[in-house]
């Protein structure tokens, strides 16, 4: 039995005109697919960001850890390491009665020497060793592929907590003095992070805005009190809203 010889396939010109037709959606939807990824990229951080507090803040209150800290690794602009880096540590009760006997129950921001060691590994970053640590973020390894943060200061500061709101500091960048309030909700706060892209970062000698139109969404803002409750705020513009 003779098959039918009449089987044709896709001209050249037909081609072209596929290829036309997946380049033209490709150029309308891509933007709009970037600007999704962005905003998912930024808010992934910002959660985890609120979780480290949340975490460490609950931790210290149940009396798990006696105090604890949040740590803001301010690398943006590095060559190797443009995003900041949010370090938790913690330490128990004998460490600290121990510094509370001292006089040394200060939040300092050191990498090393203060906090307990919780037998994790040592994390070697931009030349530091960290092995006193409770956590340690890095948006570049860790936010959903590669990801650029920012916040909105540039000194490497920090926030500890104590039981029942005792002994709660800021430091650095992060402090009462240093934070300039920013008004949430109708009421002013020093106790915030802004997070932002590292490209807004960048217009803004290499630190994220905090209000007004240099601030550019996605951004998105952590805020605390000093017996760790944690609330989330997302830029629209012109204000903050409640996630």
């Amino acid at each position: 039995m003779q098959q039918d010889q009449d089987i044709k396939g896709f001209t050249i010109l037909e081609l072209l005109v596929v290829i036309a037709i997946v380049a033209i959606i490709s150029g309308v939807a891509y933007p709009s697919f970037s600007k999704w990824s962005t905003e998912r990229k930024v808010r992934a951080a910002t959660e985890k960001v609120a979780s480290m507090i949340s975490n460490i803040a609950t931790q210290t209150q149940r009396g798990n850890l006696a105090y604890s800290q949040l740590m803001v690794r301010t690398f943006t602009g590095s060559k190797n390491q443009e995003s900041s880096i949010f370090v938790s540590k913690g330490m128990g009760d004998k460490n600290f009665k121990q510094k509370l006997q001292n006089g040394q129950i200060n939040c300092p921001v050191s990498s090393s020497g203060y906090w307990d060691d919780f037998g994790k590994p040592r994390k070697n970053i931009e030349g530091t060793n960290f092995s006193e640590y409770y956590e340690i973020f890095n948006p570049e390894e860790n936010v959903i592929g590669e990801s650029k943060i920012a916040v909105h200061f540039l000194l490497t500061s920090a926030i500890c907590f104590g039981k029942g709101g005792n002994y709660y500091k800021a430091t650095n960048a992060l402090s009462k003095g240093s934070n300039v309030n920013i008004i949430v909700e109708g009421s002013a706060t020093p106790n915030y992070i802004v997070i932002c892209t590292y490209e807004n970062a960048k217009k803004n000698g290499n630190k994220c805005p905090t209000k007004g139109k240099a601030l550019e969404k996605p951004a998105y803002l952590v805020k605390w009190s000093r017996f760790g409750n944690v609330s989330k705020f997302k830029w629209n513009g012109s204000d903050w809203n409640r996630q």
